[in-house]
């Protein structure tokens, strides 16, 4: 990414911050932005790893504290919760009263930190280790829960939840 392209940096260093942040403040397991706009990228987050961006440029591995200087607007209110207990052919999910919607939130909320029509995405551990509870969502849409192979619509308030 050039140093002076500040079109191109600053909606990726955003994104590559809001990742991290999103990462560590809830315990996901993995956390990818599909970021929208006229330089769209993939911005992959993991635990103890490298940030890698997937953008028209190719394929990039960024130190994971890149962008650590970032001042960030203010952020929703983000809780690291216990594995959800989970059937994924039954479809349930069981966990921290209001978990499931409080990630729900923060991830709606971290997407309309980001331009146009970004996705965010994040996994988390489960009681099944083989099946991650995925949460994605884009601003002002209904969240999708993913649990397995199944595919699930999760409608949440627009509650503010910020510190």
């Amino acid at each position: 990414m050039p140093a002076d392209d500040n079109s191109t940096a600053e909606p990726e260093l955003l994104a590559l911050a809001l990742a991290r942040e999103l990462l560590h403040g809830t315990g996901a397991l993995r956390v990818s932005i599909a970021l929208d706009g006229p330089h769209p990228a993939i911005v992959e987050c993991e635990r103890l790893r490298a940030i890698v961006v997937r953008d028209a440029a190719g394929v990039r591995e960024i130190a994971h504290d890149a962008a650590s200087d970032l001042v960030l607007p203010d952020l929703p209110l983000m809780r690291r919760l216990p594995a959800f207990e989970v059937d994924a052919a039954a479809g349930r999910v069981a966990g921290v009263l209001g978990g499931l919607e409080m990630l729900g939130r923060v991830v709606r909320d971290l997407a309309a930190l980001l331009p146009g029509a970004s996705v965010v995405a994040a996994d988390y551990e489960t009681s099944e280790p083989a099946v991650p509870l995925g949460i994605a969502g884009r601003a002002g849409e209904p969240l999708v829960v993913l649990l397995g192979e199944h595919e699930y619509a999760l409608d949440v308030d627009e509650q503010d939840g910020r510190a």
